[in-house]
């Protein structure tokens, strides 16, 4: 395990930083962390500092609206997304059927969708009943991390997402500690906390029209996030 003091990572970081869009080291959905930790010389996805101890490293995407997307997960259980397509799915003018819907936790959406924390699930409530949910730990890693210290650094992209072709711009890193899942509640009943259902089907390819889950996004603004941990400090 790496050791360095907290003051190298800042430097090395914005050294980064200075860089601007870097172009992916690895053309996968984890690329924005690989190509991170490949930049500063990591070779495991976390390290030690002298006076704070272990420390993970988290890179994640932002997109324009600065909005952080916690993961693309579909729910549980498996291919419960099938069944809520055909019944909720919808034909556009296009003539193809999707099922694309914000849901909050809120307020009941247009569609009765709405979604509440139930022990350590996301469940989503739905007028025919089907039985969907998302364990906390699957929404978003750092949230497993409970206690440990996250070093987590924000990038904004540019290319088709895992592409060869996308690009980084590692601009934002922050020291976080201490989820709390009461104001993790808080931003989910206020609606601070996004869930973005997006099934439809591939329009292009060997597979157009035919169905395709998109996954699930979970969107919650930068600042917000933040606001999840008791204590957070901007390293750049």
């Amino acid at each position: 395990m790496d050791t360095w003091p907290l003051d190298k990572l800042i430097s090395e970081l914005n050294k980064i930083k200075k860089l601007s869009f870097i172009k992916t080291t690895h053309a996968h959905q984890g690329g924005v962390g690989n190509t991170l930790e490949t930049f500063l010389g990591i070779k495991e996805n976390n390290f030690r500092t002298p006076d704070l101890g272990v420390i993970e490293l988290k890179a994640k995407r932002t997109g324009s609206t600065s909005m952080l997307t916690l993961s693309s997960k579909s729910p549980l259980p498996r291919s419960v997304n099938k069944k809520l397509f055909d019944a909720y799915n919808k034909k556009g003018d296009d003539n193809v059927y999707r099922l694309y819907t914000t849901i909050y936790g809120s307020r009941k959406n247009n569609r009765g969708f709405r979604v509440k924390l139930v022990g350590n699930n996301l469940v989503l409530e739905n007028p025919k009943k089907i039985h969907v949910y998302w364990p906390l730990e699957q929404i978003d890693d750092v949230l497993k991390q409970g206690n440990q210290k996250v070093v987590l650094v924000w990038a904004e992209t540019k290319g088709k997402l895992g592409s060869k072709q996308e690009r980084f711009y590692y601009n934002e890193a922050y020291l976080l500690s201490g989820i709390s899942i009461g104001k993790l509640k808080q931003a989910l009943n206020s609606g601070k906390l996004k869930v973005d259902i997006r099934i439809g089907a591939d329009l292009t390819g060997k597979a157009a029209g035919k169905y395709h889950d998109h996954g699930t996004g979970f969107r919650i603004s930068k600042n917000n996030y933040l606001e999840l941990f008791d204590k957070y400090q901007k390293l750049i």
